[in-house]
């Protein structure tokens, strides 16, 4: 990693929830994300965090705005502390992702390793919390419907992350 200005990565995250009807949904968290070190180990991370349902053509996503201190605990071995916040579209509820008029704003705290493998990557784990507020509003064939929201996530992701 030394010598590198840029970092690129991707986790995921994915789990399954059954109903009480025996169907299951599978839901996906893909965060991308491009970091530019500005000093040493603090970087700035840019990341769009998408939720995938699988039985769903809504798509949820937050653009987010991170900052990242990376530790080096050893040759191989970098311990990683990131805050930030952002805006989006949807917020998983309930093993669905519901769709909102991009009025939900969220802050992110988390932790994480990285494993070097090479002088280019690493295998990327970590824990999020993240804190969702705004107003979400639904539509339905009556009318709309609008409600405070304030709801939090723990989420664990594995990925990786290319350096250049």
């Amino acid at each position: 990693m030394k010598g590198k200005r840029f970092e690129f990565s991707t986790s995921a995250s994915m789990w399954n929830v059954k109903s009480n009807d025996s169907e299951t949904e599978t839901i996906i968290n893909l965060p991308i994300r491009l970091g530019f070190f500005i000093y040493k180990g603090l970087e700035i991370e840019p990341e769009i965090f998408l939720t995938i349902p699988e039985e769903s053509d809504e798509t949820g996503y937050f653009l987010l705005a991170n900052l990242a201190y990376n530790f080096k605990v050893s040759d191989n071995l970098i311990l990683f502390v990131l805050g930030g916040g952002g805006f989006g579209n949807g917020v998983r509820f309930f093993d669905i992702t519901w769709d909102y008029d991009m009025n939900v704003s969220a802050i992110n705290f988390g932790t994480g390793i990285k494993y070097l493998v090479g002088n280019t990557a690493a295998l990327r784990f970590e824990y999020r919390f993240t804190k969702y507020s705004g107003e979400e509003t639904y539509t339905y064939s009556w009318g709309r419907w609008t409600d405070e929201l304030d709801r939090t996530d723990n989420n664990i992701l594995a990925g990786i992350s290319l350096f250049f």
